[in-house]
């Protein structure tokens, strides 16, 4: 085996019997095949193992199996270890129920190579609802999807060095956060010590260490990540009200932490302590769409301020944390407050049309 392959495609896995055989036949398909694969497997209770193992074979020596001591409950901790075991000039990290297009890494690594690239992030995939993955006659429809806004280009784009810029566009939510989009210069990884948080936001979290760090990003127009939407992943899974805020919650405060404390020793965000707030207002934001989904509709509002207030009181945040929290819970309310409004002014006024026939 070569020394050190061009690219590290890492895998957690867990409880994926179904899909990681398809996972592992789209980098088998690979057009470029200077690669290794690693999977960390979460101590899986299924089959998951047996169908990685069986695959040994095809890969030639370029696939490793290691395992975590017990179930860490996320992707972060066998995601670390991935990293840690890797050698390739490049990572890869993919989700184990997904899979990507013949050409992705040829793509993808060509790019890098072309501007010496840190990052090399893409912007849109395609979104397959699990029934339908394999549907060639639905897959023929499915448009590349992307929850990005603005920022798209049309061929590789070399972005600026520019750290106030870049905290700027991801609060204007210009870049994905799921990590299988982007393809990422191993040593830039290992030289900032980055590594997964054991929380539901952890692709964010590493993402905005790479985007803040990292001085060679290019944007690139391409679509080889093909999703799997599955209602009882852990992305969707649905537990009642309060753990779902708890959990999240938990995930704005150690995701907030990770994120500062990895801020205050770059020389840029100890200059320019305002950008850092900024940056640090990532976390908060995305967390607050997530109390969204289930706030609007379901949620008074007294009720969820309530819990902000009281969560403010038993837990030990950092004044930076407890001021942009009661901030945006403060926004919140009055964005509901204003909806509320909005729709009952339309509902008077369908009253008065009605009237009027």
């Amino acid at each position: 085996m070569k020394e050190i392959p061009a690219v590290s495609v890492i895998i957690p896995l867990y409880n994926a019997e179904k899909y990681i055989g398809e996972c592992l036949d789209s980098i088998l398909a690979q057009t470029f095949q200077d690669f290794e694969v690693i999977i960390v497997d979460d101590c899986s209770t299924d089959s998951s193992v047996k169908v990685v193992e069986s695959y040994a074979e095809k890969f030639g020596g370029r696939l490793r199996l290691e395992k975590t001591l017990s179930n860490s409950g996320s992707p972060g901790v066998p995601g670390n270890m991935g990293i840690r075991f890797s050698r390739g000039e490049y990572l890869l990290i993919l989700d184990n129920d997904d899979t990507i297009t013949p050409d992705a890494l040829e793509k993808l690594y060509t790019t890098a190579k072309e501007f010496d690239a840190d990052v090399v992030a893409c912007e849109k995939y395609y979104n397959i609802p699990a029934q339908f993955f394999n549907n060639a006659e639905v897959l023929e429809k499915i448009q590349p999807y992307s929850y990005q806004k603005g920022g798209f280009v049309n061929k590789p784009t070399l972005l600026e060095n520019d750290p106030s810029k870049r905290v700027f566009d991801c609060l204007q939510q210009k870049f994905l956060w799921n990590i299988w989009s982007k393809l990422i210069r191993r040593d830039v990884v290992i030289r900032n010590d980055l590594h997964f948080t054991d929380n539901l936001i952890q692709d964010m979290i590493f993402t905005c260490c790479l985007i803040f760090t990292a001085e060679k990003i290019v944007r690139v127009p391409y679509v080889v990540n093909r999703y799997r939407v599955i209602e009882d992943s852990l992305s969707h899974k649905t537990d009642s009200l309060n753990e779902y805020l708890e959990n999240y919650f938990r995930a704005l405060k150690t995701g907030f932490e990770y994120l500062d404390g990895f801020l205050s020793v770059r020389p840029f965000f100890q200059q320019h302590p305002e950008i850092k707030y900024m940056a640090l207002n990532n976390i908060v934001q995305e967390c607050f769409s997530y109390f969204a989904k289930v706030y609007y509709g379901n949620v008074p509002p007294h009720l969820l301020e309530g819990f902000f207030r009281q969560k403010l009181m038993v837990e030990n945040f950092s004044p930076a944390l407890s001021a942009a929290i009661l901030n945006k819970a403060n926004i919140f309310q009055l964005q509901f407050w204003l909806a509320q409004r909005r729709i009952a002014e339309l509902e008077n006024e369908v009253k008065r049309l009605k009237s009027k026939e």
